[in-house]
């Protein structure tokens, strides 16, 4: 080894055992030294010395460089290039230093993925050394040999700086199902400003939860774009069914479905574009941003720019095209990054001439009126049913107009009865309405239940997108009386029998056993209805008699209303009966 002149050795050690990269090696030392090297790295490498492997590293690259292992002193660098405390903590200028040595060796190693790789970040105008004037990012693979199949590269915006960002923001935090969704994507360009414009061929958008895949490809206009980059172009574009062919970022999924849409994909440094298009949502739930891919395609090489982290697509402003400028909406710290889809709200209505309450063993029929308020027509169906044990509620009953009855007072055998709780009514046409008829027959039991009516229900240019309205109706079934009875004894008018004189007994007759009580039982009628009531019979029943009683009960009331069988009760009124008792 030569030692440099410049020391006194007589009272100091060499320069070589203080500072080994002041020191200038032969030829020959060389391999010794990639030993050393390689030895050091692996000592500091397990006491987790970062920063010492790093510098170690490097210096063993540029010792393979000196032996032209291009291979090897490739390895090197780009460990130390991609995953080096040097990005972290932004030492832009080692970074940079390292970047331009990266892409001279993989050149001479034929290697077009790094060279892409670090040509790409190369842009970026957080480098301070500035690239040449019109350097043309496209043409960064000439002069490469043995290169034998285009190089497809995918860069993820969470391990690399990039010459663009993109973000993603919808237009509200929270929409329906059915109805349009804003969305907007920004790509800002932050590439040195000698550079020329980058072209992306597309972008794709892939979504968490339901949406479909959206594709903007690149088509060039006329008018050159703006070149401030404090408010970006907002452009519009129009989403059309298609197909995905390729996707750098999934490989394996291509030819799916997809939206697809046009719009100029040119971004000269500085300048940013916001595309802004509309959205539908087919199903509730909440829906994110999977992944944003923008892609650049040339005859030499296809690469593709993901950014999948939400903190790198977080969008915080809205960004509104108006007559005199850009505008923006702020949308606060919670950011645009997701929306929460609820059920599409449904614009077609239930009409139920329902009461709240109705009384047990009564028989109710009424008219259900279906009102399409949708801007299209509909195809409708219904359900309906009683919530509660099966034996306390009734039983809903649809009635059709298929088949009249013969003849039949009740009215669930006027027409044809179907005992399911689902009908189906076919098309409404928009702002019409529709009638079906339905009975339910009360129990004799009171409760308290629900009614849920349910109109199941599409549009008929959206038959994948379903849609329900529920309505939901409480009803009691109560008692229409309260009975409170006064039972007392009465004087019987007629002799008592005598126990000494037997001529009056006839053996054909019933014998009679011991005497005959008459008692009168005074029955008070509380009615609990809400409307006037006509009590057609009023009856007293025995529940137990013994086997050697005869019972007789005979009703003694006048009855005041002009009809002889009936009297009417008004609501919460009373009414007496009074019934004689006759026991023997």
């Amino acid at each position: 080894m030569s030692i440099p002149p410049l020391y006194d050795t007589f009272l100091i050690r060499e320069p070589l055992r203080d500072d080994p990269f002041a020191v200038t090696h032969n030829p020959s030392d060389i391999p010794t030294l990639i030993d050393v090297y390689s030895k050091s790295i692996i000592h500091f490498t397990e006491r987790k010395r970062e920063r010492a492997v790093e510098r170690l590293q490097y210096e063993l690259a540029l010792l393979y460089t000196r032996e032209q292992k291009w291979k090897k002193a490739l390895r090197c660098l780009m460990s130390v290039y991609e995953g080096s405390s040097w990005r972290r903590e932004g030492w832009w200028n080692l970074l940079g230093l390292l970047r331009e040595q990266v892409t001279d060796v993989a050149k001479m190693c034929g290697d077009a993925e790094a060279v892409l790789r670090a040509e790409w970040e190369g842009l970026c105008d957080c480098f301070p050394k500035k690239l040449k004037a019109n350097y043309d990012f496209t043409k960064c693979l000439d002069g490469i040999k043995n290169i034998s199949s285009k190089p497809k590269v995918v860069v993820k915006a969470e391990e690399s700086v990039s010459c663009l960002s993109t973000t993603f923001g919808f237009g509200s935090s929270q929409g329906n199902v059915g109805e349009l969704l804003p969305v907007q994507v920004v790509i800002t360009s932050h590439a040195q400003a000698s550079t020329a414009p980058i072209v992306l061929s597309h972008i794709l958008i892939s979504f968490h939860g339901g949406l479909q895949d959206v594709k903007i490809e690149h088509q060039a206009r006329e008018t050159p774009p703006s070149t401030s980059s404090r408010r970006p172009d907002v452009h519009d574009v129009t989403l059309s069914p298609g197909s995905i062919t390729s996707d750098l970022s999934s490989p394996g999924t291509s030819n799916r479905k997809c939206l697809v849409g046009i719009c100029d994909l040119a971004f000269s440094p500085g300048t940013a574009k916001a595309l802004s298009f509309n959205l539908i949502a087919k199903d509730p739930g909440v829906i994110r941003v999977h992944n944003i891919t923008s892609g650049l395609e040339t005859d030499s090489f296809s690469l593709g720019h993901v950014v999948s982290d939400a903190e790198y697509m977080h969008q915080l402003d809205f960004w509104l095209a108006s007559p005199r400028g850009t505008s923006r909406r702020a949308a606060g710290n919670k950011g645009l990054n997701e929306i929460r889809i609820y059920p599409k709200p449904p614009k077609v209505r239930i009409g139920l001439p329902l009461k709240k309450e109705y009384l047990t063993d009564e028989s109710v029929s009424m008219e259900v009126e279906i009102t399409n308020e949708e801007d299209d027509d509909v195809e409708v169906a219904l359900e309906a049913r009683f919530l509660g044990q099966a034996d306390l509620v009734p039983v809903w009953t649809w009635i059709t107009d298929e088949t009249p009855s013969s003849s039949s007072e009740d009215p669930l055998n006027d027409k044809q009865s179907t005992s399911a709780s689902e009908l189906r009514l076919g098309r409404i046409t928009q702002s019409a309405s529709h009638k079906v008829k339905a009975a339910f027959m009360a129990k004799s039991i009171p409760t308290e239940t629900v009614l849920e009516i349910k109109a199941l229900y599409h549009i008929l240019g959206e038959p994948d997108t379903p849609v329900s309205k529920v309505l939901i109706h409480e009803v009691i079934f109560d008692r229409p009386f309260e009975a409170n009875n006064d039972f007392q004894p009465c004087i019987d008018p007629e002799p008592w029998p005598s126990y000494f004189d037997t001529h009056d007994f006839n053996e054909e007759d019933e014998p009679a056993q011991g005497l005959r009580q008459i008692w009168q039982s005074n029955t008070r009628l509380a009615s609990f209805a809400t409307e006037p009531l006509v009590i057609e019979h009023v009856e007293l029943e025995v529940l137990d008699v013994r086997e050697d009683t005869i019972c007789n009960i005979s009703n003694i009331s006048a009855i005041p209303n002009p009809t002889p069988n009936a009297i009417i009760i008004s609501p919460k009124d009373f009414h007496e009966t009074q019934f004689q008792i006759t026991t023997q």
